[in-house]
């Protein structure tokens, strides 16, 4: 369902008149089975796109339209299905430029004994490939019941990685799949970069601690800077258990900035912004998004690794309203508040 706020205190349903409501033309029934979503300028053209993840159905893409409305193109854009045309039980999404260039990925947790996608657009931006299997994120996720996943930069070093929080349906699922279990580990996936071939490699629970990895039935996923120390932290919800609260205490040295943008004219949280922080021959594409993983919001602050870097040549933020501002870092591993101005400086 999709509500419009009238800006008076109400909110009026305009799922069906919008385009987000999706019925078998057969019956007349909604198709969804949604249960995350990733909202994504996918094609930079200032608005807010839609890609639903459904259980057991295709999955949406919703383009936005300008004019108030979403045209659904899951299945032109690559994203609704797997390579062999059929439908996963998709749990948890998220999207983020992980390679640190143009491209777009959509990672999204599958059911037990299905593979992580890893949707990325190719030169058109609406087109995407699945390129789980080629990135490193597939084989080795089959058998875990994937529900929170997200991209967060857990070592600094610049390049987004990916953590899974896992968990079956059935209690006495291994009674009849041995090689299943109700309480399972979160999985970590470093991204090591393309240049080193596959990008996407698991990381130990000797590298990352067992405390991650404990097994549980996991479910929502967020991440955080709790203890302001600049890396990010994360919390992991279960089912008939206490939500689990992971500090990050990774100390490789690297450096970082964090950034906290307040809208004026835009929304106030800066909600949809991207940011592109330059230096030297890298740019690092952020966008202020907290809707991620499944059933969780992740925090509003955008924490930029840079690994070994010690200058940042600029900061580059393009405002949901449209307007691009540019600003110089005079420092390095601190949190810089940018407040959007009426007067664009690009």
């Amino acid at each position: 369902s999709l509500y419009r706020n009238d800006g008076n205190g109400k909110f009026t349903d305009v799922s069906e008149s919008s385009g987000v409501q999706i019925k078998n033309p057969a019956t007349g029934r909604p198709v969804a089975k949604s249960l995350a979503v990733a909202p994504v300028d996918a094609d930079n053209d200032g608005w807010i796109d839609l890609i639903v993840a459904n259980d057991t159905v295709q999955n949406f893409f919703f383009n936005n339209q300008h004019n108030g409305t979403f045209k659904e193109i899951g299945a032109r854009s690559g994203v609704a299905f797997d390579a062999y045309g059929l439908a996963r039980g998709a749990m948890g999404i998220d999207s983020a430029r992980f390679r640190n260039d143009d491209a777009l990925g959509i990672a999204i947790g599958n059911f037990a004994n299905e593979m992580n996608a890893l949707y990325v657009s190719q030169r058109d931006a609406l087109l995407f490939a699945d390129e789980a299997i080629t990135e490193g994120m597939g084989p080795a996720s089959r058998l875990l019941l994937k529900f929170g996943l997200f991209f967060f930069d857990y070592d600094l070093d610049g390049r987004l990685d990916v953590l899974t929080t896992n968990g079956h349906l059935e209690e006495e699922i291994n009674k009849v799949q041995q090689s299943q279990q109700y309480r399972q580990p979160a999985q970590l996936f470093w991204n090591r970069g393309a240049a080193r071939g596959v990008s996407f490699v698991p990381v130990p629970p000797t590298k990352a601690g067992g405390d991650l990895f404990r097994p549980i039935v996991g479910r929502g996923s967020a991440f955080a800077d709790i203890d302001g120390d600049g890396d990010l932290d994360v919390v992991m919800t279960q089912i008939n258990g206490p939500p689990l609260l992971l500090r990050n205490d990774q100390r490789l040295g690297n450096n970082w900035l964090r950034l906290k943008l307040l809208g004026t004219s835009s929304n106030r949280d800066a909600i949809g912004a991207w940011i592109k922080v330059r230096a030297g021959n890298h740019t690092f594409s952020r966008q202020v998004m907290p809707t991620r993983s499944y059933l969780s919001q992740s925090e509003l602050p955008v924490t930029i690794g840079l690994g070994k870097l010690t200058k940042v040549d600029s900061i580059e933020i393009v405002w949901p309203r449209g307007g691009t501002q540019k600003h110089n870092v005079p420092k390095l591993n601190t949190t810089m508040t940018l407040v959007e101005s009426s007067k664009p400086t690009l």
